[in-house]
């Protein structure tokens, strides 16, 4: 499966380009019509570039470009990057909080799939990288549940704010955690707090 790659000046440029699935685009690569294709899209305010699957619905000859149109299988990637053009969801370009190095096992769930499993390599109180060769779609709303030696999991939801895919075992994927309140969040801040005085999230002692 051939890899396209569509970059658009602007956020209003990409709504322009999309119509009901479908993304019309200027490019110079040759395609077939009815091809299945790989779809690397980048714009400003897109956190990091989004790779959807999609079939080449049409050839513009004359302008040298090409319509797709989005596979179902990656509807919640589309509709994270309609969110992120519209304005109705903001990610920071930054992390507001440090991470910390990690070796903890996680179930994570998205919304209308079952549970998976992987492991959590940096931590903090805004989220998470979870190491996995199955990672879900940039916009998936999932649940964690984040294993603590010597103590319950730690739960938590949020949304994958972008993806590491490719051989051997470094895919995996970012997650922003929603506001985390409650016995969870204040048993995360305290692994964290200690966490600080190591560098490493403490996976010998109990989070009190």
């Amino acid at each position: 499966m051939r890899l396209i790659t569509l970059a658009f000046p602007s956020a209003a440029a990409f709504l322009t380009a999309y119509e009901d699935g479908v993304i019309t685009a200027s490019t110079r690569t040759d395609a077939v019509l009815g091809e299945q294709v790989l779809v690397e899209i980048s714009f400003p305010g897109l956190p990091n570039r989004a790779l959807v699957r999609a079939a080449v619905d049409g050839l513009l000859i004359d302008e040298e470009g090409l319509r797709v149109r989005v596979s179902d299988e990656d509807a919640s990637t589309k509709d994270f990057m309609l969110r992120i053009a519209k304005g109705e969801l903001k990610m920071s370009a930054h992390r507001e909080h440090k991470r910390f190095p990690a070796s903890l096992e996680v179930g994570y769930k998205p919304d209308d799939a079952d549970e998976q499993r992987g492991t959590v390599e940096d931590l903090g109180a805004g989220g998470t990288f979870v190491r996995t060769q199955s990672p879900p779609a940039v916009g998936t709303r999932l649940t964690l549940t984040i294993s603590v030696p010597a103590d319950k999991p730690i739960t938590a939801t949020g949304v994958v704010a972008w993806v590491k895919t490719g051989p051997g075992s470094n895919a995996g994927f970012g997650v922003d955690f929603d506001a985390l309140e409650g016995d969870d969040g204040r048993r995360l801040r305290n692994l964290l707090r200690r966490a600080s005085e190591t560098g490493e999230v403490d996976l010998d002692k109990r989070a009190k």
